[in-house]
């Protein structure tokens, strides 16, 4: 069996792999009697940002009862010698009077004076912690407990790194603050004359911190304060909108965050920075800023936070004390609110205050409303009294009813915490000398004279990480994650952290976890985007596309303007380059300048350079010192930390103090995308680095790291990676490039998959394929969002070529935007030839553009391109005259100057450009190269990894061939084969068995252009060959010639003579009625329930919160996920099966026996079964015995005709792929080459799907789905063929209609709403009894291919 000649075809997607094993001659083959053709399905990877946010909030959960354990420790003799109990009977506080477990009964706190009393003095913690800071006499210990306890539970945010000493809350510099605001605007938006008023920053300080303006007027006031008027009223009117969505955030209102950092996006980012989930929000948003936005939203938060509390501590206040007014505020007006309620003539509207009321302070089922609600609702109801006057006037106030806990305390610092902490501690510390012990940690007595106050005022530093070694973990046999390292065994406190741990170890193993990697060397970590090396490659990359009066720059120019204007100033505007042309380089006129992203100034900038070179003179040139200065941005962009980024430079030992104060203020940010390996490490044979290779040439990143010589660099690199690896353990080596690797959890997921399903056809077949050949599906994106960005990028061209574009056009494109057309091909074509044909120059009339045909420049015979760069809007004569002519010899002479006009305008692109003026008998050597790799490179980042690891594990016998995706569908375009996706997943393996066809083709059909689709296969090209390629559409020759021969050996690669035609022999596996599919199997990880804890009161099957706190009292989760299935027998007369789920939370617990004592694991697993039969309310326990202890999610059963796989205790997914005839697919797809009677194909294509459902789809008895739908046929019959439109409502057409059953029908098929057919949920297999089964069932266990196949009868068990 070990020397089988095939070859394999792969197509990949992020939740499924298609694959297809064929001999020589393209017949796939027969392998353990199945034919090797077929599909794996999965589920898609998925990111671990959920993981995360509980990850962490269960960590600052830990970590604070970790604070009140070491609290109650410092506590715990001084309480005993009062009230022994106390402790405990605080810890049973939650327990209710009901609970029989409940121990401690009466007055919990103060058993001698009664409770009541002490909330009597004390209404809110807040009035004890004021009492105990100002009143000088003896309080009762339990009392200073309580205080206490509660400041280090809510001890306060650690965004401020002022010491608590000097610590004030009416400091903020709000002069620097604007001025920084002022210089990061200049840098975004240049040209808008933004700028904040430094003038009136004492004003604007007053407003803010005024409590007798109105909210809105605030608002008003203080945009009109803030901004400085521009130079004209559209630029005023622009920047008012900025600043106004800047003042919204700091009062509170929500805010246009995409308007006022002036970023394009068609997603709401509208938010409010008090809610609750604002950060994640803000997290979200802005996760590809640039780092001058991301600054501006820190001054934001900054200023909003100083704002709030200033809100909450007015006059000077402390923290308590402002706490206490609002609840005397609150009282009052709550009396005023009664007195409306009761003297209200409108008894629906009092009710009304009432509700909302009840609503507002949290006093309902439902959830807490809030304050802008309450507001309204308020408003809605009052009448005319005067106390309704005074309501009115606080809400405008924003001051009504306000309550203690809130979103803004979100905006208290720990510093307020700890100052009256310590003022507590000096009150009464004479009477309790243990208060006041001193800080055990010597060095932080100046900020924490306490021992007390180290538990508010010490963080554990994020990058020390959990507390607990990766060696600690290993031994318990849990997963490591954890990185910390320490100086010393034992239990870690506040007081002795520095003792325990190695902080700067700690710190270098975190940056090594969290360092992205090169996009291009696996493996390889990225530079700093800060570093000098970085910042160069980024000047060069832009310098090398710049063009100037429409030409690339000459080398000598590049290498002044980068020595004379980029080393001298951060930023380099357009204008002082052009004033450079004409100064230094005497032109006689300022050039013009494209090929920039930004219009106003180059984005790049040598920063780094320019601040060293300030700081260190010349040896920011010295190569000695250049390791260093990399060096010390790379911690200056990790280390937040400013004390360990100080060590760390103290250590060089050639830095003065003044020089390493310079450094720690400033603080580099940011990452890049590449390594410095890639960058300056690969050398070419002449010894320069792809960097050198950017300073020595005019070529851009791109067309240098394509360069054969680099490309096979870069893959030897990659290959090394394989190297001195086990080759037994193919997946350790896997994993190992996976987890360095700079792809998304989705790919990852597909590569392994791909790789399970290579190494299972392998084992069938006995030896490995010849070639393999792969493509990467990308997944088709909805139409709408391109018609937006298209507008878009329309009005953005006509506004920056004002003077060139006709009004008559701009406002055609007005009235467009303002109907919300869609910008359909022509119309964009129109709208970028500023309305006049490309071809004739004559004008285009709009209301005659079905005269005009959509035309490819460069003929379809030269080259496959369908982009919007090769086609262009002409007239139909002109069009019907050219065939194969080429617009560059028809009409160059006559219209080379509009085409040049279009490109200096930024109407067309450089690459449509030169498509207008190529003519294919005399193209440069150059521009084939260019053609070629166009057609032939598939250049996505995935493709590469996957080749890369599939060359790792074959080596040398297997070659890897990259099909191009867009050749399958120019495959499937050309012989029309359809692919309705909705109908079973077969589509996929047919794309394989496309792709190796394709891969072979090319192969053969072009062995010297091999080296640019084959892996591996770099063969230097002298840039003197010549290739000889006059055409570059690959597959061209198989539509135009009778016969395609392979050049090398004569093989007939491709016939269109009868009665061989190859065509036929595509159809055949096209028209496969069966494949191979397999689903993989698992159990389910994650969280044990859902978040919300329901009440006692709610009709739900609830979880217990806690073991010993019934749901009865307490309430609970709902949500119960099982993690896998048994299978039990009932003994009961018909050996009834059945299959019951395991949850999560039983999974976790049995998970102990599960490996080592299976009779163990059994025993317990019965228990928890037999738990399950009670509480569904059986009497008895039911007797049973356990057949299949563990069935994973989607096992596929057979039971007589059926096929299913389970989707849970209740569900079953049908598992039959629905094969439909190729005339009923092309009437179900929608396209507009269809021309047969729709009305009459639709109702057979819906009698096709019936007749099948009928002959084999009996799982769709299950709730009488296949009688409900035979009985939908008439209304079927009565419905419009496409969607309709009547009085506002949509009707789903037959075609829409036929689409949704089908995804119903499909073999991983989603429950659909069908009301048009009457049909509800139709295809969701539910037994809400729960799954039984008969005895004849078979478990069908596959391997990843499905070639493998293993069936167990249940009665065999």
């Amino acid at each position: 069996m070990g020397d089988r000649k095939y070859n394999l075809g792969l197509d990949i997607g992020t939740s499924s792999i298609g694959f297809a094993a064929v001999d020589e001659n393209n017949q796939p083959i027969r392998v353990k009697g199945k034919t090797a053709i077929g599909v794996r399905l999965f589920e898609e990877g998925k990111t671990a940002a959920d993981r995360r946010g509980f990850r962490t909030t269960r960590r600052r959960l830990s970590r604070r009862r970790w604070r009140i354990n070491l609290l109650n420790g410092i506590f715990d003799a001084h309480l005993a010698e009062v009230d022994p109990t106390f402790l405990a009977r605080l810890k049973e506080s939650n327990r209710s009077n009901l609970d029989p477990k409940k121990s401690f009964q009466g007055s919990l706190l103060f058993p001698e004076r009664k409770d009541y009393q002490f909330y009597k003095e004390y209404p809110t913690i807040y009035h004890l912690r004021k009492a105990l800071m100002e009143k000088d006499r003896k309080f009762d210990i339990r009392e200073i407990y309580l205080a206490v306890h509660h400041i280090i539970k809510y001890r306060g945010n650690f965004l401020n790194g002022t010491p608590m000493r000097s610590f004030k809350v009416e400091n903020i510099e709000l002069d620097t603050l604007f001025d920084r605001l002022n210089q990061l605007y200049e840098e975004i938006i240049p040209d808008n004359e933004l700028a904040f008023d430094l003038e009136q920053v004492a004003d604007v300080k007053e407003v803010l911190s005024s409590t007798t303006i109105y909210k809105m007027d605030k608002k008003k006031q203080l945009v009109k304060m803030m901004l400085l008027p521009a130079s004209n009223k559209a630029l005023q009117s622009e920047n008012k909108k900025i600043v106004t969505q800047f003042v919204n955030a700091i009062l509170n209102y929500k805010f246009k965050l995409d308007v006022l950092l002036q970023v394009e996006t068609d997603a709401d980012w509208s938010l409010k920075l008090n809610d609750e989930g604002a950060d994640d929000k803000l997290e979200e948003f802005t996760g590809d800023l640039d780092e001058n936005r991301l600054e501006i939203i820190d001054l934001l938060q900054r200023l909003h936070n100083w704002f709030s509390l200033n809100e909450i501590t007015k006059d000077g206040n402390s923290l308590s004390a402002a706490m206490v007014e609002k609840y005397k505020d609150h009282r009052h007006h709550l009396e005023l609110l009664k007195k409306v309620i009761e003297d209200h003539s409108d008894a629906k509207k009092a009710k009304a205050l009432k509700e909302t009321y009840t609503a507002y302070v949290g006093k309902t089922d439902d959830k807490t409303q809030n304050k802008d609600d309450f507001y309204k609702a308020v408003e809605k109801n009052l009448d005319d009294s005067p106390e309704a006057k005074e309501i009115k006037r606080l809400i405008q106030l924003d001051q009504f009813m306000p309550k203690q806990r809130t979103g803004q305390n979100g905006a208290i610092p720990h510093q307020l915490h700890q100052q009256e902490l310590d003022q507590i501690i000096e009150k009464q510390s004479k009477y309790y000398p243990f208060l006041a012990e001193p800080n055990p940690n010597v060095k932080r007595r100046k900020d924490a004279p306490y021992k007390l106050d180290e538990l508010i005022a010490f963080k554990i530093p994020y990058y020390v990480g959990p507390l607990v070694t990766p060696e600690e973990q290993a031994q318990n046999k849990e997963n490591v994650f954890a990185w910390m390292k320490r100086k010393a065994a034992g239990p870690i406190t506040p007081w002795n952290f520095d003792e325990k741990v190695d902080r700067m170890e700690s710190a270098n193993r975190f940056i090594r976890r969290m360092t992205t990697k090169d996009t291009y060397l696996f493996g390889e970590d990225v530079l700093p985007a800060e570093s000098m090396i970085y910042e160069k490659f980024v000047v060069l990359n832009e310098l090398n596309n710049l063009k100037i009066n429409g030409r690339h720059l000459s080398l000598k120019d590049k290498q002044d303007i980068y020595n004379d204007l980029f080393k001298q100033q951060k930023t380099v505007s357009i204008k002082a380059l052009q004033n450079y042309y004409v100064t230094k380089k005497k032109a006689a006129t300022a050039p013009t300048v494209g090929g920039l992203a930004d219009p106003k100034k180059f984005l790049s900038s040598l920063s780094t350079y320019i601040d060293f070179k300030n700081m260190f003179g010349e040896r920011v040139n010295d190569p000695q010192f250049q390791e260093d200065l990399e060096q010390i941005v790379e911690w200056s962009t990790i280390f937040e930390d400013r004390g360990i980024f100080k060590a760390k430079l103290q250590a060089l030992g050639w830095l003065s103090e003044k020089q390493i104060q310079q450094l720690v203020a400033k603080r580099y940010k940011g990452w890049g995308r590449l390594s410095k390996k890639l960058l300056t490490g690969l050398k070419n044979a002449e010894g320069y680095s792809i960097l050198d290779e950017m300073w020595h040439s005019t070529e851009n990143f791109m067309q240098i790291q394509t360069r054969p010589e680099f490309a096979a660099l870069i893959q030897q690199a990659n290959e090394k990676q394989f190297e001195g690896n086990d080759p037994d353990n193919v997946w350790e080596n896997i994993e190992n490039i996976l987890g360095d690797a700079y792809t998304s959890p989705q790919n990852k997921k597909a590569i392994r998959q791909v790789v399970k399903v290579v190494q299972d056809i392998e084992k069938a077949v006995g030896n490995p394929p010849e070639k393999i050949a792969i493509e990467f599906t990308r997944e088709a994106a909805a139409n709408p969002q391109r018609t937006q960005s298209r507008l878009r990028t329309l009005e953005k061209l006509y506004e920056s070529a004002e003077e060139v574009v006709d009004a008559g056009l701009t406002a055609e494109l007005a009235e467009f935007k303002e109907n919300k057309h869609v910008l359909s091909d022509k119309y964009y074509l129109y709208f970028t030839q500023l309305g006049r044909d490309v071809y004739t120059g004559d004008t285009i009339s709009l209301d005659r553009l079905n005269d005009y045909d959509v035309d490819h420049i460069l003929p379809q015979s030269f080259i496959k391109d369908d982009s919007l760069d090769n086609r262009v809007l002409t007239i139909r004569a002109v069009n019907n005259g050219k065939s194969d002519n080429v617009p560059a010899k028809m009409f160059g002479k006559k219209m080379g100057s509009f085409w040049r006009y279009l490109l200096d305008n930024g109407m067309i692109s450089k690459r449509k450009y030169n498509n207008l003026i190529t003519d294919p008998d005399n193209i440069s050597k150059y521009a084939q190269k260019g053609f070629i790799n166009r057609q032939l490179v598939e250049t996505s980042q995935v493709i590469k990894l996957t080749a890369n690891i599939l060359n790792g594990i074959y080596d040398k016998d297997t070659e890897i061939i990259e099909v191009p995706a867009k050749m399958n569908s120019q495959m499937r375009k050309m012989f029309d084969l359809v692919k309705v996706r909705e109908v079973n997943d077969y589509h996929h393996a047919f794309d394989a068995y496309l792709t190796i066809f394709i891969g072979n083709y090319l192969y053969k059909c072009y062995p010297k252009l091999r080296p640019y689709f084959v892996y591996d296969n770099f063969k230097k090209f002298g840039n003197k060959e010549d290739i000889g390629h006059k055409r570059f559409n690959f597959l061209g020759k198989i539509e135009r010639d009778k016969k395609v021969v392979a050049p090398e050996t004569g093989e007939i690669l491709w016939s269109n003579v009868a009665p061989n035609e190859t065509i036929k022999q595509i159809k055949k596996v096209y028209d496969y009625k069966f494949m191979l599919t397999s689903h993989e199997t698992y159990t389910k990880h994650g969280a044990l329930f859902n978040q919300t804890i329901y009440s006692a009161k709610a009709s739900k099957t609830m979880i217990p919160i806690k073991n010993d706190r019934p749901t009865k009292l307490y309430g609970g989760y709902s949500g119960n996920e099982d993690a896998y299935m048994s299978i039990i027998r009932l003994s009961d007369k018909k050996k009834t099966y059945k299959v019951v789920g395991i949850s999560m939370r039983d999974a976790s617990k049995l998970k102990a026996y599960e490996n080592n004592a299976h009779e163990e694991y059994l025993k317990k697993l019965k228990e928890v079964i037999e738990q399950q039969f009670l509480d569904s309310g059986k009497k008895t326990k039911a007797d049973f015995e356990i057949v299949i202890p563990k069935v994973n999610y989607h096992q596929r059963m057979q039971d007589g005709t059926k096929q299913f796989r389970i989707g849970s205790s209740k569900y079953v997914h049908n598992t039959k792929q629905l094969v439909l005839s190729e005339k009923t697919l092309k009437a179900i797809r929608n396209n507009k080459q269809y021309n047969g009677d729709a009305e009459k194909d639709l109702i057979n294509a819906f009698d096709e799907i019936l007749t099948i459902v009928n002959d084999s789809f009996s799982i769709f008895d299950i709730r009488s789905f296949r009688k409900k739908l035979n009985e939908s046929r008439d209304k079927f019959v009565s419905l419009p063929v496409e969607d309709t439109k009547e009085k506002s409502k949509v009707i789903k057409g037959k075609r829409e209609t036929l689409k949704q059953i089908l995804i119903a029908l499909h073999a991983n098929g989603t429950a659909q709403d069908i009301p048009q057919l009457g049909l509800k949920s139709f295809g969701k297999m539910v037994k809400t009894g729960g799954l039984t089964l008969s005895e004849n069932t078979a478990l069908i266990h596959q391997s990843p291919s499905g070639l493998f196949e293993h069936k167990i009868k249940l009665s065999d068990l």
